[in-house]
């Protein structure tokens, strides 16, 4: 991961850059800390960088967002984006943290398409309005809420210090609680007719977003979703004629 981010990201002034390979050099210590578990790459200081091929992403210090700028983070979500959405396409980002995938679906659209990205956290929403506006995203829009069965509900998130990409109103990981309010997709995109791909990453809260997509499910022809054991999500979408691979 150390090396795709000396690879990918470029710090976007000198001051940037010399954040970013302070970080780098310093990978080696900071990965024999704890051999036994997953590590975000993090930055000690708050810079801005260029992702190759993707856009300008301010990234907060000591949090997961250097990783969700990097192009590739992952593989098989990044090629299947790229693959299904052509110029003209409505493409919906349910859990849209920083904002990767949104630039990079409205780069994919065109002009004539639409992005909807869905982020519950505020100052992470703040973040993706950001990188929205800089990166010229003018068919992008962004929807403040956490996504759900029914709307206009209280609901307490949990999210870990500096892993905003990890907070869940379906998880309690005994950290931060904050409060939001519910919306749904079905009352976001009653504006749209058809949606070619949802990207959908809500750390256990899909198949409740995916309710509150109601009828207007058959508008969507293609869902990519973090799986995790989430086996009613997979009967679900089954039962709804959706192919699961």
């Amino acid at each position: 991961i150390w090396l795709q981010v000396k690879k990918t990201l470029i710090g976007r002034t000198p001051e940037d850059s010399q954040i970013l390979r302070s970080a780098v050099l310093r990978s080696p210590m900071t990965i024999w800390q704890s051999l036994d578990q997953w590590q975000f790459p993090m930055v000690d200081k708050d810079c801005c960088v260029v992702s190759k091929g993707i856009g300008t992403f301010h990234i907060r210090k000591r949090t997961d967002d250097l990783f969700h700028a990097l192009p590739m983070q992952e593989p098989a979500v990044e090629t299947a984006i790229r693959s299904l959405l052509r110029p003209g396409d409505t493409f919906v980002d349910a859990g849209a943290n920083i904002g990767f995938y949104t630039v990079l679906a409205s780069q994919l659209v065109g002009t004539q398409g639409h992005a909807i990205a869905f982020e519950m956290i505020p100052t992470t929403a703040e973040m993706l309005r950001l990188h929205v506006s800089q990166n010229g995203c003018v068919n992008a829009e962004v929807v403040e809420g956490a996504l759900a069965e029914t709307s206009e509900m209280i609901l307490k998130a949990s999210i870990l210090a500096g892993k905003s990409g990890q907070a869940s109103i379906a998880r309690n990981f005994g950290a931060e609680d904050i409060e939001v309010k519910t919306i749904t997709l079905a009352e976001q995109l009653t504006d749209y007719s058809s949606i070619r791909l949802i990207k959908m990453d809500l750390e256990g809260a899909e198949l409740g977003a995916l309710r509150g997509l109601g009828k207007d499910l058959v508008k969507v022809q293609a869902i990519i979703f973090e799986n995790r054991g989430a086996e009613d999500v997979v009967d679900y979408l089954t039962q709804h004629g959706f192919q699961i691979s």
